[in-house]
């Protein structure tokens, strides 16, 4: 393993507080994913972990398949 890194993607259409909770969710779903913090007012999700390319992009489908189009 590489240890963890972080990487921070651009995410659309969260308003509130229960979309971050939803892309976090999400985000936290995949496999790798040590932990995921999301800020609608940014419209960012920060997510750490083994963040390797197939990881990263395990992890835009699963934000994607919530109904938040990662924009990144």
């Amino acid at each position: 393993m590489f240890g963890s890194k972080s990487v921070t993607l651009k995410v659309s259409g969260m308003t509130c507080g229960h979309c971050e909770a939803r892309v976090v969710k999400a985000a936290s779903s995949v496999e790798g994913v040590k932990s995921a913090k999301a800020s609608s007012s940014k419209g960012t999700v920060a997510v750490k972990g083994d963040m390797t390319p197939e990881t990263i992009e395990k992890v835009k489908t699963a934000i994607n398949e919530a109904g938040y189009p990662v924009t990144d």
